[in-house]
């Protein structure tokens, strides 16, 4: 059977297939680091690179680059859905800016170009459109748990501290329906990339990497609320889901 009519068919297990890859990657990744010890941002720059490649090839295999809303531009009518996510990558920037080399700065953009790419061409791009025929609701809040899910691996070896690891994948949960709800309101995946790129470069530069110490409480409700308003406004941008959303276009 073609890798498109197994998606078709199945499209609950293929959801679960496309994460797996996502782990696997993750995982043996982080086993050849702990091998040669290239680092924690050679880590993360291999494993999405490696992801980005898989995705280009199942998206080519399944011929859902129009599908997945790669060939849609982005249109300036759709602005305003962006403003309040791009307001909120901005608050990382609140304590300050650790990162000011020229360098590392283009580094830092270049790696999180990839991740952006890398993580919405699997969970926005495939996942997303995978599970859609099951509804658009439906399709929005699994593809959002299957996000949040793989967060949890950051735990894995202390590159985060356990209380942010959970607390992050809340707020990926609310991201992940934010970015799904904007991919399904302009019918083009490019606004997700931009804005998930956004908001790890300012993390990167705030935080100067990619580790994450412990949190004070305040900061982890902060994150943790944030998480859940990302939840309210994405599900407030489907409203009219069953209306102006047909197929992951916007027709308002």
């Amino acid at each position: 059977m073609r890798l498109a009519g197994f998606t078709s068919l199945h499209p609950y297990r293929s959801s679960i297939g496309f994460l797996l890859i996502v782990v696997a990657v993750v995982i043996s990744v982080g086993m050849i680091n702990r091998l040669f010890l290239m680092g924690t941002l050679v880590q993360v720059a291999l494993g999405d690179l490696i992801l980005a490649i898989t995705g280009i090839v199942l998206l080519t295999r399944l011929d859902w680059w129009e599908k997945a809303g790669y060939t849609t531009g982005f249109r300036l009518k759709h602005a305003t859905l962006i403003v309040l996510p791009l307001a909120f990558a901005l608050l990382s920037l609140g304590t300050g800016i650790r990162v000011t080399a020229p360098t590392a700065i283009l580094a830092f953009a270049a790696l999180t170009l990839i991740i952006g790419f890398a993580e919405e061409t699997f969970f926005r791009g495939l996942i997303l459109t995978t599970l859609l025929p099951t509804g658009a609701i439906r399709a929005v809040l699994l593809s959002s748990v299957l996000f949040a899910a793989p967060h949890l691996l950051n735990i894995i070896g202390g590159l985060w501290d356990p209380a942010f690891t959970i607390v992050d994948s809340i707020a990926a949960f609310g991201l992940g329906i934010t970015f799904a709800a904007i991919r399904l309101r302009t019918g083009s995946i490019w606004p997700v990339i931009g804005i998930h790129a956004f908001f790890d470069f300012t993390s990167l530069i705030s935080l100067g990497g990619i580790t994450v110490t412990a949190q004070s409480l305040q900061s982890l409700i902060t994150s943790a609320c944030i998480g859940i308003l990302f939840v309210a406004y994405g599900l407030f941008l489907l409203r009219n889901q069953g209306k102006g959303v047909h197929g992951g276009t916007d027709t308002s």
